[in-house]
């Protein structure tokens, strides 16, 4: 019980996008077009000042194979980032990178693009966990010894998908949110464990 406490925000995220899925419908085969209409992030309905779907739209999958990759990756990220740091962290960095990184790819990346003639992406409605997740990916690199180095890998492989396969909005978000989490923790400090030495006076020469 203990150790679960410490994963109090994993397990009531992994809840709630468990229980949001099978009532919009998605874990039936894929979310329908009037839920994905009706809670889904776009350009236009934050502009119009239906913030709420920046939440909503983070628990929501477009079909039930991304569900089951995000639920697992929820649980990985976001568990480990808990277990490591703590809940209130965990509850702050996830939705703080995940509203902010939303925002700057809709109102700061998407007129960019359409600029170059794709106006249809404003329409475009999205859903789903990874800006928030990234965001955390970027944090837990931080915390390692080689945090360069793993942040040049992540960006290498996160290159290599948008080669193959760009989705305009996830992906925007899944690089900015890297570096938004990466930063994010360098600025607020390493969380390391405390040494066995920490709090006992140091001994003097007599």
């Amino acid at each position: 019980m203990k150790h679960l406490l410490k994963l109090r925000f994993t397990i009531v995220f992994l809840t709630i996008m468990l229980v949001a899925n099978m009532a919009a419908g998605t874990l039936g085969g894929s979310l329908p077009k009037m839920a994905l209409a009706q809670w889904g992030i776009s350009y236009k309905s934050v502009l119009e000042g239906d913030l709420l779907r920046l939440l909503t739209g983070t628990f929501l999958s477009h079909d039930v194979a991304m569900f089951l990759r995000q639920f697992l990756f929820a649980a990985g990220v976001i568990g480990y980032y808990e277990w490591r740091t703590g809940t209130l962290r965990a509850v702050v960095m996830f939705f703080s990178i995940d509203i902010t990184g939303s925002v700057i790819v809709l109102f700061g990346i998407l007129p960019v693009l359409a600029s170059y003639g794709q106006p249809h992406i404003f329409q475009e409605m999205d859903v789903g966990m990874s800006a928030g997740g990234f965001g955390l990916i970027g944090a837990i690199l931080c915390l390692t010894r080689h945090r360069w180095a793993w942040l040049g890998l992540a960006l290498i492989a996160i290159s290599c998908k948008i080669w193959f396969s760009f989705e305009i909005i996830a992906d925007s978000a899944h690089l900015l949110c890297l570096f938004l989490g990466f930063f994010a923790q360098m600025t607020l400090g390493q969380r390391r464990p405390r040494s066995p030495s920490h709090g006992k006076p140091a001994h003097s020469k007599p």
